[in-house]
């Protein structure tokens, strides 16, 4: 049997209480494995995504391409949902024209507020 790549690889902030619970439950709606999931902080992660800097991903989750195009926050969000079955048919709306208008701050906000929701600590976590 033939393992097939991911069509995406996540990169998220593995030292943070909130992120963490993000990314167990999208990992458990990854039925078709289709998202790789990687913290931060993990080794060698750098040599296989040069162009991520460390400032990006500290401030925000990073969905990456097989083709190596990034998605950073909404963007980001975004681009997992569209590609998780559950999920699906509503990330829809967040392709409406208009919708990252909203959605954008609204992710910004939340990065900004985390720890309210969990994370360890106001310097020790980012999304």
């Amino acid at each position: 049997m033939t393992v097939k790549p991911c069509s995406r690889t996540v990169i998220f902030d593995g030292e943070c209480g909130f992120c963490q619970r993000a990314i167990k439950l999208g990992k458990r709606l990854d039925w078709l494995h289709r998202m790789g999931w990687r913290a931060r902080s993990e080794p060698g992660l750098q040599e296989t995504f040069p162009q991520l800097s460390d400032e990006e991903t500290q401030r925000r989750m990073v969905s990456i391409r097989q083709d190596g195009k990034a998605y950073g926050g909404f963007f980001a969000v975004r681009d997992i949902m569209v590609h998780l079955p559950l999920t699906f048919v509503p990330a829809l709306i967040l392709y409406v024209p208009g919708v990252s208008l909203l959605g954008v701050p609204v992710y910004t906000w939340i990065a900004k507020n985390r720890h309210h929701f969990g994370g360890k600590s106001e310097h020790s976590c980012s999304l």
